[in-house]
């Protein structure tokens, strides 16, 4: 049986090394964002765009990061109706859509908040 002290250590490397790649994961989500809102509207980049906030949805938590997950979940369910219906957002939609991803980018650089600690 594994000692926990070990667990804990292991557990600790990996909240910190999934800490590290949240910047990089969220200039994915916005690139994204940026192709959609820029480009032409596409089935396929609503698509991936809500399949990377719906990881960032289940790793949150997974690493202890529940306000983060907390964040994305609500992103995520409201990209998902534009997925499912195969529809671009119109201009409030779209308001929307950058306020929940500024919230997403606010809540992914508070590292050091209550819940969000990678101690």
């Amino acid at each position: 049986m594994a000692n926990p002290a070990d667990l804990q250590a292991q557990l600790k490397v990996m909240r910190i090394g999934y800490a590290a790649n949240l910047p990089g994961k969220l200039e994915e989500i916005e690139r994204a964002w940026e192709r959609l809102s820029t480009d032409k509207w596409s089935e396929d980049g609503i698509q991936a765009m809500h399949r990377m906030v719906h990881n960032l949805t289940g790793s949150g938590k997974t690493f202890g990061f529940a306000l983060l997950s907390d964040v994305a979940r609500e992103l995520e369910e409201y990209l998902k109706q534009f997925a499912q219906a195969k529809t671009a957002p119109n201009e409030e939609q779209l308001s929307r859509i950058r306020g929940m991803l500024k919230k997403l980018r606010q809540v992914t650089l508070q590292r050091d908040a209550p819940g969000q600690s990678v101690a």
